[in-house]
């Protein structure tokens, strides 16, 4: 029995050698490290994240600090790194929220619905600690990302 436990713990620690790991990218919250570890992983690139968050507890503490940083092999730093670029074309703007949360939800849908999205600050926000987040697409995907939004362009002022 103490040679099968040695055994499933040689196995975890051959999947992922700590010594070999290098920084693919850092996050600013755990769901978009989540997100981008998935991707890697779907392309067959193992992944971990590594984040100081007091056991779960204080979250801001990772935020303050280094990071959600998602960790690859270094073999496949390279590839990580490329697949984890964002896209080339111009992005534009989908829509505007009151809080990142609303605006993560959006990028959440949007993802299911297959379509990448970028959520940043609104660079227009006069007043920083209003906290305007922005929700970005390719341009080749506004419009259906609008539809999965239930968002139309506005085409004319609704108040008078």
């Amino acid at each position: 029995m103490h040679i099968q436990i040695r055994n499933r713990i040689q196995a975890y620690n051959d999947a992922m050698d700590h010594s070999k790991l290098v920084l693919a990218q850092a996050f600013a919250s755990q769901g978009e490290a989540e997100l981008a570890k998935s991707m890697l992983e779907s392309a067959g690139i193992d992944a971990m994240i590594l984040a100081d968050t007091v056991g779960g507890m204080r979250p801001h503490v990772a935020w303050s600090g280094l990071g959600f940083r998602v960790l690859v092999r270094e073999e496949d730093e390279i590839d990580a790194r490329q697949l984890l670029q964002p896209p080339e074309s111009e992005l534009v703007l989908v829509q505007t929220f009151g809080t990142r949360a609303e605006a993560d939800l959006a990028q959440g849908a949007l993802l299911e619905a297959g379509i990448v999205a970028t959520v940043e600050a609104d660079p227009t926000d006069s007043l920083r600690d209003q906290g305007r987040v922005r929700v970005l697409v390719r341009g080749e995907d506004a419009a259906t990302a609008r539809e999965v939004l239930n968002v139309n362009p506005p085409r004319q002022p609704t108040h008078k």
